[in-house]
């Protein structure tokens, strides 16, 4: 479903008015809030989950002696174009951590990057005086900035992954990232503001009990990958 389907099923479920709207923007009175909650039902969910659907591959072209990079420097690998949706890094993922390789040898080059906490890097890097290098460490910075230690000495490729900010709907044939099965998720969440708004119960738990049931299989499918932890010794 897009955008103006959703708004139209969550009219059908709520029982609010008997036809329409016909478009998610121009709208008034219930219309105008049925968009607006279509939209919250939306983001609410992208946010509940580090969602698999929202990670996204990145490549960044290092600076020979910049150490630091913002997520606007790096380009997302299914648009081609610079960063522009951001949420978080995935540089500290043990099992699938960012890779490096010179520019000039190939990405047959690549290499493991090792995460280290923020912290951590500082102990090492903000002491002293280091030379330009392969870089071999990778951290996250306050300001959400990829540092790199030590800075690069030459031009690097650095291949990785990122999540994206949550997608906002805003116009009619906008259609949620996530598979049509799940679709119907945002509109038992809006339910629940629909229910609120018109003080009907009955809406809110018919909400809530069928959000339950489909919200439990979304996170099977796409909710984080849990992993044990590998022996001590």
């Amino acid at each position: 479903m897009n955008y103006l389907q959703l708004v139209q099923r969550l009219r059908q479920e709520t029982n609010y008015a008997n036809t329409g709207p016909v478009a998610v923007t121009g709208q008034t009175g219930d219309h105008a809030r049925a968009v607006s909650w279509i939209a919250d039902a939306y983001t609410e969910l992208q946010n509940r989950h580090p969602w698999r659907w929202l990670r996204e591959g990145f490549t960044l072209t290092t600076v020979s002696g910049d150490g630091e990079y913002a997520a606007s420097d790096a380009i997302s690998d299914s648009s081609t174009t610079s960063i522009s949706r951001f949420s978080a890094w995935h540089a500290d993922d043990a099992f699938n951590p960012p890779k490096c390789y010179l520019q000039s040898a190939g990405e047959g080059a690549a290499y493991w990057l090792t995460y280290i906490p923020w912290e951590q890097y500082r102990t090492i890097y903000d002491i002293g005086t280091y030379s330009d290098a392969s870089p071999s460490h990778i951290t996250v910075d306050p300001d959400d900035n990829l540092v790199l230690g030590p800075a690069p000495d030459d031009t690097y490729v650095i291949k990785g992954e990122y999540h994206r900010s949550p997608q906002t709907l805003s116009a009619n044939g906008y259609s949620p990232l996530i598979t049509s099965q799940f679709h119907m998720i945002i509109v038992y969440l809006a339910m629940e503001d629909a229910g609120f708004f018109d003080a009907a119960d009955d809406i809110i738990m018919r909400g809530r009990r069928k959000c339950r049931r489909l919200l439990r299989q979304l996170e099977i499918n796409q909710g984080p990958v849990l992993r044990m932890a590998g022996p001590l010794a």
